[in-house]
């Protein structure tokens, strides 16, 4: 196989993680601004940064909360997969190319429902829905057809399979996004008021 193809096939294989990892970057970016500064405007000694480190220390945490949320979220659709997978028991298409040695042993076990394209169109729904940036949202949408397209050209998953995949991580990333916002929901407003007050 062509080497660049190659390079595009394993992007697409990829495709979850990248979408995962782009959520969390996003949480990250958006977050940004209301980081507390360290050192207040009139330092006069110590005494007045302590409090600023402990507001830094209290963002870091609640910012940390949200990212260990949405890994939670996704290892727990990992596992959701697995056992719908074990409970429908339909085998993945004949003459499957293997990718990687993790293919390998993932081509021994079923394949209803597809695993890659349900965590990434969950992250992806997730994305658009929390951030709507349209050129996240794009990339995103790119990322997830191409790790559809690769898992079907690689004939590791059937059509069938990927379409219930794709309608578990469209429910999944909603939810994600409705159990995000009223998690987080308090938090934010107290940290933009905060920020607004200072």
């Amino acid at each position: 196989m062509n080497k660049t193809l190659n390079t595009i096939f394993r992007i697409g294989y990829h495709g979850p993680y990248i979408l995962m990892i782009t959520a969390i970057l996003m949480i990250l970016y958006e977050t940004r601004k209301h980081f507390p500064s360290v050192v207040g405007p009139s330092v006069v000694g110590p005494s007045v940064a302590g409090p600023s480190v402990v507001a830094s220390l209290l963002f870091i945490s609640a910012v940390g909360n949200k990212i260990l949320f949405v890994i939670a979220w996704n290892f727990m659709n990992y596992w959701l997969n697995g056992v719908l997978k074990r409970l429908i028991k339909q085998p993945r298409p004949k003459k499957m190319i293997k990718i990687n040695h993790q293919d390998v042993v993932s081509s021994r076990g079923y394949g209803m429902p597809s695993g890659h394209a349900q965590i990434a169109v969950n992250n992806l729904v997730f994305l658009a829905l929390l951030f709507r940036n349209d050129t996240v949202t794009a990339l995103g949408a790119l990322q997830t057809l191409l790790t559809i397209y690769q898992r079907y050209a690689f004939r590791m998953h059937s059509a069938a399979q990927l379409l219930a995949g794709t309608a578990l991580g469209t429910a999944s990333g909603y939810g994600l996004y409705k159990a995000y916002r009223h998690t987080f929901a308090t938090t934010d407003h107290k940290t933009t008021k905060n920020t607004i007050r200072k």
